[in-house]
């Protein structure tokens, strides 16, 4: 108490404290020392940046020119979020910002003819910059021309993100001398060659992670830095790369050995023929951790497991495949698995009786995923005569009908399953056998209209039911839950009754007896009206 009457004690300190709390008076800009006030603040462009607790936040829009329009800010800013007025706007200087000596974070949503150095004017606590034009996303890149060693000045700079920017218009040496810099990111930096990016990145030492977003490159082919065009170009050029996320477009073409100087990858993303993606053991990586493949074309299972087992890959996200290939002998060389996503988006064939038996040979998959498909009736475990022991998780958006009694009974190890955004209007009595271990299980979205005694018997793990968004979900007969003795949270979503009956009446006691009181979280909605819980011998009316 007594420093906090000193400090209101003081009419300057007073003038300020009244200021910051409903944010500074400036013309383009608004002042937060929180970031609960942050929170309601009609803007985006701080939405990702982290706020700490006593820490100033300045948010500044329809920003023309920098140095004239930020006039007045106070130097104690922490982070500091701009966004420019749509169209080219003039040169910036990074000088202007080292009169924030506590600035942390710089963020700038906007296009320059120009970016000048700091000279001497360093920025002494810069960590995080953000140099991003959207209004150039998709439509054309902001030609901004930054000279050699710009941000060699930045002396604490550690965290680049550069999107939209044209690399082109960069000097070759634009990221030269940033003495800590970690983590860069370059989206959609208009380029068609990958060496354009490499050539300007290569000299950062300091690198840990790595990240590329180029939809415009096609063809992967052998470095033309005059670094790399040496008997070392073999050899990576990132020593200490922790993380690296590169993400193409159509990919045409693969050149032997364009990738060596990488050799590991935590993640690609591409499109690729068959033909082409055959090709990608040989560009010089050694393993890729996480690999996103659409096809051009269909492509055969076979082919991608291929690829999965040179590169030892261990998560696969897979759009557009060849789905008759799937089978238990396709699959041998994607035993290394351990996430599988199959999704048939975007494939003008239509999806065959999908063969489960291929999750026999995946000993090491505890996630699978399968989306856009069709197959009504998954016979999941009518072909497994011992019960699957790897797989925790199972996502299934097939177009579900019906769940048959013992449909998942082999799955003796399922924790989570989502069968969300299917058509399953029928749940057979115990469904869910086998399920011991099961612990979420998420069905909204469906058809379901009747729960019945035994629709969840045998789920002795359960903690979290969703059920929302389910016509009809008030027939749900006595006794339903009562044996869901680990049942945590259970949203029921919005019940319906006839409209001739005036009030909607649910007994929860009669639906999940002794566990009632168990629960943490029951979400029930009847819209706009009137229903009527009973629990024990009580009954409340609510709105």
């Amino acid at each position: 108490m007594e420093e906090m009457r000193s400090m209101f004690s003081h009419p300057a300190v007073l003038f300020l404290w009244i200021q910051s709390s409903s944010g500074w008076m400036h013309p383009k800009c608004q002042i937060y020392d929180s970031s609960e006030d942050l929170e309601h603040f009609p803007t985006w462009i701080c939405s990702h940046i982290p706020h700490h607790a006593e820490r100033y936040t300045a948010a500044c829009q329809d920003v023309t020119a920098i140095e004239e329009d930020l006039l007045g800010l106070p130097p104690n800013i922490n982070t500091l979020c701009i966004s420019m007025t749509h169209g080219e706007n003039r040169s910036m200087s990074l000088g202007f910002f080292s009169q924030f000596q506590d600035l942390e974070y710089l963020y700038i949503d906007g296009c320059f003819t120009q970016i000048l150095p700091s000279g001497n004017s360093h920025l002494l606590n810069l960590q995080h910059m953000y140099l991003i034009d959207k209004w150039g996303t998709g439509s054309g890149c902001c030609d901004c021309h930054i000279g050699p060693h710009t941000f060699i000045d930045l002396v604490k700079l550690c965290d680049l993100t550069i999107q939209g920017y044209r690399l082109t218009a960069m000097s070759p040496d634009v990221f030269h001398g940033i003495p800590l810099l970690q983590s860069l990111i370059i989206i959609e930096p208009c380029v068609d060659d990958l060496s354009e990016i490499l050539c300007r990145i290569m000299t950062i030492k300091s690198l840990i992670e790595l990240k590329i977003v180029a939809p415009e490159i096609q063809s992967i082919n052998q470095s033309n830095c005059s670094i790399l065009i040496t008997n070392e170009s073999m050899k990576p050029v990132f020593n200490n790369l922790a993380f690296s996320d590169f993400s193409f477009g159509e990919i045409t073409h693969i050149e032997e050995d364009a990738l060596a100087w990488l050799q590991n990858l935590t993640m690609l993303t591409g499109v690729f023929s068959q033909e082409v993606l055959l090709d990608l053991p040989l560009s010089g990586i050694k393993q890729i951790q996480d690999f996103s493949c659409s096809g051009i074309n269909v492509i055969d299972i076979e082919s991608i497991c291929n690829v999965v087992f040179l590169l030892s890959i261990k998560k696969i996200f897979v759009n557009n495949f060849n789905t008759s290939s799937l089978s238990m002998s396709s699959v041998e060389l994607c035993t290394g698995l351990e996430y599988m996503y199959l999704s048939g988006l975007g494939s003008v064939h239509p999806s065959p009786h999908l063969k489960w038996n291929f999750i026999s040979s995946l000993k090491n998959l505890n996630q699978l995923d399968i989306d856009f498909l069709r197959d009504k009736n998954p016979e999941i475990c009518s072909f497994q005569k011992q019960p699957i022991t790897w797989l925790t998780k199972l996502t299934l958006l097939i177009n579900i009908q019906i769940l048959f009694a013992k449909q998942f009974i082999c799955l003796v190890k399922l924790q989570y399953l989502d069968l969300t955004q299917n058509l399953i209007s029928n749940i057979e009595d115990f469904a869910f056998l086998g399920l011991t271990n099961l612990e979420s299980l998420d069905i909204t979205s469906n058809n379901i209209t009747q729960i019945n005694a035994n629709t969840f018997y045998g789920l002795h793990s359960l903690t979290w039911l969703d059920l929302r968004n389910n016509p009809l979900i008030h027939n749900i007969e006595a006794m339903s839950f009562t044996h869901l003795m680990s049942l945590r949270q259970v949203f029921l979503g919005q019940v319906h009754n006839p409209l001739t009956e005036p009030v909607i009446k649910l007994n929860l006691t009669l639906i999940f007896g002794g566990i009632l009181s168990q629960l943490t979280h029951l979400y029930i909605s009847s819209a706009m009206r009137p229903m009527q819980l009973t629990i024990g011998i009580l009954g409340q009316t609510v709105g």
